[in-house]
Parts: C-alpha cells; sequence; structure tokens
C-alpha cells in the first residue's frame, strides 16, 4: 500500500510540488499541513485513484483551478470550470479600487440622512464566476442596486450559484447581456433613477501577440472568448465606451422645450477597468474620442505594472 511519501516521489519532477500538495490534500480530505506532517500516511485504492487522475491532469497543463472546481479570490472560494475564466490576483485591485469609489461617492439628501448606497447601481460586465461582484457585495454597504452580465449562458449559471454559496444572491440581477446591450438591463438602471453608476470590467483585453504567449493551460483550457481582443487588445472595451455613450444620449436625453419632463438627469459615472499594461496611451485616447471631458486615472498593480483604469464621466 503506497503512502503519502510514494506519491511525492513518484510525482514531485513532473508537477509543482506546492500543486502537488493541494492535489494529495484534497484527495484525501486533509489539510496541506497534515500532508506534510504524515508522509507514512498510507493511501486507499480509491485516494490513490483520485491523486493520479488529478496528478495526470496536472501534467498535460490543465490548470489546478479546473481540475479541483473552485479558486479563492480576495478571501472567498469560488466555483469555476471550463466556462469561466479563472480568477487572477492582479484583478483584486480592480475590487480594491472600486470600493475606494463606491466609499468615495456624492451622497443625496434622503429624509435628512445622506443615502448614497441606496441610490447607486454597479454593473460588472462579463462577469464570468461572479468573482468581482460577489466580492464587492460582500465587502460594501450596498444592500441592492448590483447587476452582473455575461455573454455565456453557461458562466452564469456558475456565478448565480457562488452567489446563492456565498449569500449575496437576493442583491444581484443576472442578465445575458454583450456587455451593455441588455434592454431589461438597461430599463433597469434608468427606471431606478440612480444618481451614481459605477461600471466594472475585466473583459477580454489580450491581443493576438500577447495571447499567443501565454502558457498552455491558459491557450488550451482557459475560454478564449474571455481573454482574446481584437483591435490590439481593445475591441471590447471600445465597444463598452460606444454603449455607455449611447446610455448617456439615449436613455438619459437631456431637457428640451418638448419634453415635460425635464429630462432624466445622467447619473454621476465612474468606470472600473481592468487592462493589458501597454494600452494605457490607446485607452486614454479612445477614451477622450468619446467623451469631451473625462476625468482618466490609471493605477499600477503590485508588479508595478499599468493594470487598472478608471474613468469619471
Amino acid at each position: 500500500m503506497k503512502t503519502i511519501e510514494d506519491i511525492i516521489k513518484k510525482y514531485k519532477s513532473k508537477i509543482d510540488y506546492l500543486d502537488l500538495e493541494i492535489i494529495i490534500s484534497r484527495a484525501i480530505n486533509k489539510s496541506r499541513e497534515f500532508v506534510l506532517a504524515h508522509p507514512e500516511k498510507r493511501l486507499t485504492p480509491n485516494q490513490k485513484l483520485r491523486i493520479g487522475n488529478y496528478a495526470m491532469r496536472r501534467i498535460k497543463h490543465e490548470p489546478l483551478a479546473y481540475i479541483l472546481g473552485n479558486k479563492e479570490f480576495y478571501g472567498l472560494d469560488f466555483k469555476v470550470n471550463k466556462n469561466t475564466l479563472i480568477p487572477r490576483p492582479e484583478t483584486e485591485l480592480l475590487v480594491d479600487e472600486t470600493l475606494k469609489v463606491l466609499s468615495n461617492l456624492p451622497a443625496r439628501r434622503t429624509g435628512g440622512f445622506s443615502n448614497k448606497f441606496s441610490n447607486t447601481s454597479v454593473v460588472d460586465i462579463g462577469t464570468g464566476s461572479g468573482n468581482i461582484i460577489i466580492s464587492l457585495a460582500k465587502n460594501s454597504k450596498q444592500k441592492s442596486g448590483c447587476y452582473a452580465t455575461d455573454i455565456s449562458e453557461k458562466a452564469l449559471r456558475v456565478a448565480k450559484q457562488n452567489a446563492k454559496l456565498h449569500k449575496v444572491y437576493e442583491k444581484i440581477k443576472f442578465f445575458k447581456s454583450s456587455l451593455l446591450g441588455n434592454k431589461k438591463l438597461l430599463n433597469n438602471l434608468t427606471m431606478k433613477q440612480c444618481n451614481n453608476l459605477v461600471i466594472v470590467a475585466n473583459l477580454p483585453y489580450l491581443s493576438e501577440k500577447i495571447y499567443m504567449l501565454s502558457p498552455a493551460s491558459v491557450k488550451k483550457y482557459e475560454p478564449q472568448s474571455a481573454l482574446l481582443s481584437s483591435n490590439r487588445g481593445l475591441f471590447h472595451y471600445e465597444k463598452l465606451l460606444k454603449q455607455l455613450k449611447k446610455l448617456h444620449t439615449t436613455y438619459y436625453p437631456p431637457a428640451t422645450p418638448e419634453r415635460s419632463d425635464g429630462g432624466r438627469s445622467i447619473p454621476h459615472t465612474t468606470c472600473i477597468l481592468e487592462i493589458s499594461p501597454e494600452q494605457k496611451t490607446r485607452l486614454n485616447k479612445l477614451i477622450k474620442q468619446h467623451f469631451p471631458k473625462p476625468k482618466v486615472i490609471f493605477k499600477k498593480d503590485l508588479a508595478k505594472k499599468w493594470r487598472v483604469c478608471i474613468i469619471t464621466l
């Protein structure tokens, strides 16, 4: 009967040691600390089969998150599968910056009290596993007015499961949509007459050149549609900017003498986008082509690379 030590000796030259520890701990339903402390532990036939299956999949470059079916993000555990992009550590900066935006929004006086959260809509475009909007719902004072969109019905299914898992399903409305294009979503946003609109997006932004340089585990297993974008990685963001401009002009038309309602006031709008570092200059130009006087700020990640763009309209 094989032990944990035997398994480690068999696979340590083929699999990253940390990945191997995690595989063994999941297969035997014990902690990594247990695996390290008990190399002499004998494995049952079922445990050996499970470890062998996980190990062979990892040797073929399948991401560990897909093998195990989950990935940690912002201190929360998220279900993932081949229909969803695996959450990245650098995307936590997107959540950090969005939480800062939410805490600093202008408030509206309601019944003598400053009540900005009840008059704020937060929209996660291209939600995938739901990791961004769920992290925001868990870590902000936003009680409602959270929305998530994805073009993939299968991805939305996973996002809804994660929202239920983390007990925020009632806070979030999900829409199948090409970015901001769903009319029901737009009607929800405009009917609410929110003072503040916050759009957060981690859209496909890899150029073909950068995508081709990605690891085999990314190209072979993760959904290409969640990663690759034409126009040197900016097609999806340019489309989003066009949709946002249309939202401002069509759904919030200015007041005119012919309009008895005086027109709907455009909400204070902030967009927080995750980008590829080399896109900073080009994206800045695109933004200013679509909006006359935007305030644009770029933020660097922990690796000192430009990673987040914050647009205030």
